[in-house]
């Protein structure tokens, strides 16, 4: 399976290479040149998200050894980025991914681009690499206005992230409206009648808590807040 979803991933970023940089300069999403190609991943490997993003980044390098480190005549190069930074760790920071972005896009050789895993660090990267023209997939985002405009999405979204009118993104889970009405079922079906929502007002949280209200009220439960709440606290007895 993992050899199956790289070569599927290389098969689309080869396909990409034949675009040209609208903007010219040496730079990836370009034609590729010579034999050798690389792929970039940026994922946050440091605080909570480390052991998933390393999870992620084991598969990546097991699919490529399985491989042969090659497609056809291409030797594929992998490189890995940390998307999060000592004083913001555990998720994307956003100067820093839109820092990765840029050297992927630098780098002629550059096939793919693997992140972000949080939904908020690919709506700074997304357009970034979609005006180069290289393709990106992430392993976990799930915010709903990253490829459609259905209810949990902000004003301009999707398309204010793809600035070539093309799409150049995909995900491989599903999105909030599926999870929050998921969640609002199990709530209906134990029974409860009302429901208050938390969220810790990131791009993930704030999205998911719209759409399991959205959901929860479509099934006639009662909603009696969505409030937004300090990541950081140190507790949460107040609530």
């Amino acid at each position: 399976m993992a050899v199956l979803c790289l070569f599927g991933v290389l098969a689309l970023g080869i396909a990409a290479c034949g675009k040209e940089d609208e903007e010219g300069g040496g730079s990836g999403g370009g034609k590729a040149e010579g034999t050798e190609l690389t792929i970039y991943s940026s994922l946050p490997l440091q605080g909570t998200s480390k052991e998933q993003s390393e999870a992620v980044i084991d598969g990546e390098m097991l699919a490529l050894k399985q491989a042969g480190d090659k497609v056809g005549k291409y030797t594929i190069k992998y490189e890995s980025l940390d998307d999060s930074t000592a004083q913001n760790p555990g998720t994307a920071d956003e100067a820093q991914t839109a820092d990765n972005a840029r050297k992927a896009v630098q780098d002629p050789t550059t096939i793919f681009y693997l992140g972000e895993f949080n939904s908020g660090g690919t709506k700074v990267s997304l357009p970034i690499l979609n005006k180069a023209g290289i393709p990106q997939i992430s392993p976990s985002n799930t915010a709903v206005g990253l490829t459609t405009d259905e209810p949990g999405a902000d004003p301009g979204e999707p398309d204010k992230y793809y600035p070539t009118g093309e799409r150049t993104y995909a995900r491989i889970v599903p999105k909030d409206t599926i999870q929050g009405a998921a969640l609002a079922t199990i709530m209906q079906e134990d029974g409860c009648k009302s429901v208050h929502i938390f969220n810790d007002k990131t791009t993930y949280g704030a999205g998911l808590g719209r759409n399991v209200e959205n959901s929860a009220k479509e099934l006639g439960l009662e909603v009696t807040g969505n409030d937004g709440t300090d990541r950081n606290a140190p507790n949460y007895r107040s609530l």
